[in-house]
């Protein structure tokens, strides 16, 4: 298929460099996978509960089995985008997850003419359906939709890469932490089923956008990364550029990949299976409702704040010495959850948050292209994107568990401990592969 980067304008001709163009159109796109995000799914849960006849255990079972799943073929969608670039894919994405989004709208309508035609139980017909809904779902929208419009951001920067995705970052931390409250707006003045179709009517309008707007690179439209600017101001700026372009399989070899994308897959894990069970998180410890989701705002501050300046040391630092901060936040994090029940724990929590979910915006976008360079940037993300799906799958389930067995939460801390633990010690010898 023909990139026809040119069409229908040339990004050469814009009065402005059009990498900041790409950086906007790209935020745009991480935020428009949101449905597909867990915070997304989170808002329909009871309603789908509801209209399915599912139990909440049955419903987690299945985004268990969907998300699962999803992660097996995202390394493969990585090597997709890498042939067809960003503009394809992320057009691809939005229209599957689009397509999704009006299933689920009508998802207890198909499960009731499933249940009669094969004349099988309505809630059993309910779980198999909305498992292969969740894998569309979580395919498409956290995994694909996202890769591709993160990884363009990415292609078109260089020694200003860290400024770029800052500013990138602190929209998207903006658009996630109102998107529950838009999604809910629209349930509330309508309902459920409704919502869902706005946000595929929504998903449409975005397709078109990515057509205008979604370039894969600089380089096939007649530019350099960085812009032309850059190219007199690079002696003055520290050399992090790539010298070696490392294929999948290279890439996965390395030390440095592993240590990374395990770490990547703790702030996963962790948020997916905190933010699923928030609310009896904090009610196991004494605490009310309104206190536990007052818990976003002082942390999306945090991390507001931590992603801009992650981004911009970035540029000047090695990335190995921010995997160390966000590890301590991850240790934080873990220490909050474990000893909530004294007030020191839930401002520990906070913090430790904030930092964890800050820097990890700045390690998932800016690591990959640093070590590894640009030119397999897709199958190498995608294989990294996969890991942090899968990660994120069994949160829900493993929390819900300990709670269960121990009537706590505080287990779950403490096996965070220990992992953010090991994770840094092992983080010690994660060096630059270019650099050696």
């Amino acid at each position: 298929m023909k990139r026809n980067p040119n069409f229908p304008f040339a990004p050469s001709k814009s009065p402005i460099f059009y990498g900041w163009i790409v950086m906007f159109a790209g935020t745009i796109g991480v935020i428009a996978s949101i449905p597909g995000q867990t915070m997304g799914v989170s808002v329909f849960t009871n309603y789908l509960i509801d209209s399915l006849q599912l139990s909440r255990d049955a419903l987690s079972s299945a985004y268990l089995i969907g998300t699962v799943t999803s992660s097996l073929f995202l390394t493969h969608a990585g090597k997709i985008y890498d042939k067809f670039g960003a503009r394809f894919t992320a057009m691809i994405a939005a229209f599957g997850l689009g397509i999704t989004l009006i299933l689920f709208s009508y998802s207890h309508l198909l499960s009731e003419s499933i249940s009669s035609s094969i004349n099988i139980g309505f809630s059993t017909s309910s779980f198999v359906l909305i498992s292969l809904l969740f894998f569309f779902l979580r395919f498409s929208g956290q995994g694909v939709l996202t890769l591709a419009s993160r990884n363009m951001v990415m292609k078109w920067f260089d020694q200003r890469r860290g400024l770029a995705n800052s500013l990138s970052s602190a929209i998207q931390s903006f658009g996630f932490a109102v998107s529950p409250l838009f999604i809910a707006l629209i349930i509330t003045r309508f309902d459920w089923s409704t919502a869902y179709q706005a946000l595929a009517i929504l998903t449409v309008l975005f397709i078109i956008f990515a057509y205008f707007l979604y370039r894969d690179n600089p380089e096939e439209c007649g530019l350099i990364p960085d812009g032309k600017m850059i190219e007199t101001k690079v002696e003055s700026l520290p050399t992090f550029q790539s010298k070696k372009q490392y294929t999948l399989k290279e890439a996965r070899s390395t030390w440095v990949f592993w240590v990374f994308a395990l770490s990547l897959c703790f702030n996963a894990f962790f948020i997916t299976g905190f933010t699923f069970n928030i609310i009896s998180i904090f009610e196991s410890c004494g605490f009310s409702e309104q206190k536990a989701l007052s818990v976003f705002i002082p942390v999306s501050i945090i991390s507001i704040i931590t992603a801009v300046t992650g981004n911009i040391f970035s540029d000047y630092i090695r990335i190995q010495k921010l995997l160390f901060v966000y590890l301590i936040g991850c240790f934080l994090a873990s220490l909050g959850i474990a000893i909530l029940e004294s007030e020191i724990g839930y401002y520990i929590l906070i913090v430790g948050n904030g930092i964890m979910g800050g820097l990890y915006s700045v390690l998932v976008a800016i690591s990959w292209p640093r070590f590894f360079g640009r030119k397999h940037l897709g199958a190498i993300s995608g294989l990294s994107m996969s890991l942090v799906v899968f990660s994120s799958a069994f949160a829900p389930l493993f929390f819900s568990r300990i709670h269960t067995l121990t009537n706590s939460y505080s287990l779950a801390g403490y096996v965070g401990i220990a992992c953010a633990i090991l994770l840094f010690v092992f983080s010690v010898k994660a060096k630059n592969p270019q650099l050696q």
